[in-house]
């Protein structure tokens, strides 16, 4: 195929091999130009629609794509914030027995022969001691004891008589043993406050010295340097002996061996 002719524009209409007027721009028209454009001045390349639709969905496109962008760059931090946090606890205080093995407090034996009809028998007194830590932070603690078998009950009433068990075979109870605070035999702190408020903590009998009963009452004992004390002196570390003294009830039942069960709950409070 032969190549389209040429004509050079000098201003005035260029005939066509078909007979129509044309313009040529930029110099040249071209025969193939001249036959598919007829509107005169103008000489464009007919694109179809489905180009030129295409064409300006590409723009929106572009568009929505350029919005987006700007709002990651606007919301660029240009600060950072570092931040510190912790906490402060309060006194964390512990209570633990000293020189009492896991088992608990040991009893001498005790044979049936051992009792006098008609008599309780007493028992050799126990020692043990409390432990009280507060890791380091000075605290006012109190203490209170209660008794784990108190269903069961002691032989004898008494504030600070514990229950020794209930022997089946006689259908009484064992005995008790008495709790008491040896406060004379402590290094310091040597004075003992008694709660009068069912132990909530917050008033005080007047502190005494000496051995105390440690009551199972729901009062609470604190400790203090001295006799004018009115509240629980604050304190990171305390030892408390204690005394225990066991007296089984007169006349047991005994076919077979009894079991002596004792058991004071103390806790901490602060």
């Amino acid at each position: 195929m032969s190549a389209p002719s040429r004509h050079r524009y000098d201003g005035r209409p260029l005939k066509t091999p078909s007979g129509r007027n044309t313009f040529a721009i930029g110099g040249y028209a071209s025969r193939s130009h001249v036959a598919s454009h007829r509107r005169a001045g103008v000489l464009r390349p007919q694109r179809p629609f489905k180009e030129k639709y295409q064409m300006r969905h590409l723009a929106l496109y572009s568009g929505v794509t350029l919005a987006l962008l700007v709002p990651l760059a606007a919301t660029a931090e240009d600060t950072a914030s570092l931040k510190v946090t912790g906490t402060i606890s309060p006194a964390s205080c512990s209570v633990s027995l000293v020189g009492v093995p896991e088992e608990g407090v040991k009893l001498q034996s005790v044979k049936l022969a051992d009792f006098t009809p008609g008599q309780d028998l007493v028992l050799e007194e126990r020692n043990a001691s409390l432990a009280i830590d507060c890791q380091g932070a000075a605290a006012k603690f109190w203490l209170k004891a209660s008794d784990a078998n108190g269903d069961q009950g002691a032989s004898e009433s008494g504030p600070s008589h514990y229950s020794l068990g209930f022997n089946e075979q006689g259908r009484k109870a064992n005995g008790y043993f008495a709790l008491s605070i040896d406060a004379a035999s402590m290094v310091s702190n040597t004075f003992v406050l008694k709660s009068t408020d069912g132990g909530l903590g917050e008033a005080w009998a007047t502190p005494v010295t000496g051995r105390v009963g440690f009551d199972k009452d729901g009062e609470a004992f604190a400790f203090a340097a001295d006799a004018d004390a009115t509240e629980p002196a604050a304190l990171s570390t305390l030892n408390v002996p204690l005394k225990i003294n066991a007296v089984l009830a007169k006349d047991p039942v005994v076919n077979d061996e009894v079991e002596l069960a004792g058991q004071a709950t103390i806790e901490i409070f602060y």
